[in-house]
């Protein structure tokens, strides 16, 4: 017998020798920890300082990256990579580089890789506190728009004007360079500024180009070992990254198509006519796509078949799709940042800051219930699932009925 029901008990006997009534306490209902699947609780949120270039049209594509009591992220009007306190988004020290960091940095136990605008890459060495300095930079000679992969020692990078470099991780000494001879006859007469992240599978550098060609590199030296055409229509650039999938890929063209293809035969395994700017997320044999139609899609890896389809109503291209305990997150580059159930496809919750938004292009970052996201006007949301069950508000002591 607890304490407390002893001390119930006793009130009681009491309560009832002078002839009173009593009222027990309700049992507390316990709090349940916040959760993604309830509407999300804004906690704070932080224009990121600096002084973007003025377009009609502006979006910031570096998704932010969670890492101990720090946030990286890049940001258009700022040359560097930005590290705030994930507490308040205060700016704790800058990252410097040559140009605005339009892509998520890639952080190790030692370094953070950063690409940047100008077409450099920057190591930096993380101290105790998590800071950087300056180890080394190579120059591309062309933007980096997009991370970088890191593999076995080597980084891997990508730049605008389709050429790929292999640099060794700790010193920046580069190891093999590939140019890609565009097919003339497939390249559009507006090519998209943009290129894919390389992907490494199975000794292989999986690298997409403007020309809408995949391309099989040898890790080792670089070396071309097969090509395969997939992009089409008006925009055929590969901007999406491929993802492997068991001995296939899934690659799509900023346009169309989204296709499996066997790299031993080139043969495509499957085909959908959707259009793909952002990362795909496997899960298990689950392939979740944000598309560039506004249109989320959870499709059957293995087969091709999309289960459901998901409208965000926007039009703008869908973020890489985050799965959750609670539902797939997505963002959209003239919308907000959505929930949206696994299984049935539909909505659970859409961010709602009070104000009009304008539009998340770089993907939210996760960590537990709490989501943080880049709006394309520069400004981080941190934002946390709201409570699940509520305490019931009951008195600590028995007390008599009517007292």
């Amino acid at each position: 017998m607890s304490v407390l029901l002893a001390q119930g008990l006793l009130f009681e006997a009491a309560f009832r020798a002078v002839g009173l009534d009593y009222e027990a306490p309700s049992p507390a209902v316990p709090v349940s920890a916040p959760t993604l699947e309830a509407p999300p609780l804004l906690l704070w949120q932080r224009q990121l300082p600096g002084a973007p270039a003025t377009t009609a049209t502006r979006t910031e594509t570096a998704a932010p990256v969670v890492d101990g009591k720090y946030i990286y992220v890049g940001y258009s009007g700022a040359n560097g990579l930005l590290v705030l306190d994930r507490r308040d988004g205060a700016v704790v020290f800058e990252l410097e580089t040559q140009a605005p960091v339009v892509s998520a940095p890639v952080l190790t136990d030692t370094f953070v890789y950063v690409t940047d605008a100008a077409g450099y890459t920057s190591a930096f060495l993380r101290d105790r506190l998590g800071q950087g300095r300056p180890a080394w930079t190579h120059f591309s000679g062309a933007p980096i728009l997009s991370s970088p992969t890191v593999e076995d020692g080597v980084l891997y990078v990508t730049n605008v004007d389709d050429l790929v470099y292999a640099l060794d991780a700790r010193t920046g000494e580069l190891k093999w360079r590939h140019a890609h001879k565009l097919e003339t006859v497939r390249v559009a007469e507006l090519e998209l500024f943009g290129a894919p992240r390389p992907i490494v599978s199975d000794g292989m550098v999986l690298v997409g180009f403007s020309d809408g060609f995949l391309v099989g590199l040898g890790a080792a030296d670089g070396s071309p070992r097969w090509s395969a055409s997939i992009g089409e229509g008006v925009y055929p650039d590969l901007i999406a990254p491929p993802q492997p999938v068991g001995a296939s890929v899934v690659v799509g063209g900023y346009s169309e198509p989204l296709v499996s293809l066997d790299p031993a035969s080139r043969s495509v395994q499957w085909r959908l006519d959707v259009g793909s700017a952002s990362p795909f997320t496997l899960e298990g044999e689950t392939l979740w796509h944000g598309g560039t139609d506004g249109v989320l899609r959870r499709i059957d890896a293995r087969t091709g078949n999309v289960v459901w389809t998901w409208d965000s109503g926007t039009g703008g291209s869908l973020t890489q799709p985050i799965p959750t305990a609670q539902g797939v997150l997505v963002a959209s580059s003239e919308g907000s940042l959505y929930l949206v159930a696994p299984d049935t496809g539909t909505t659970r919750w859409a961010f709602d800051p009070g104000y009009l938004l304008t539009g998340i292009t770089g993907a939210p970052a996760v960590d537990g219930s709490t989501v943080y996201a880049v709006s394309n006007g520069g400004v981080l949301y941190a934002m946390r699932g709201g409570e699940g069950n509520r305490p019931v508000q009951t008195v600590d002591w028995v007390s008599p009925k009517g007292w």
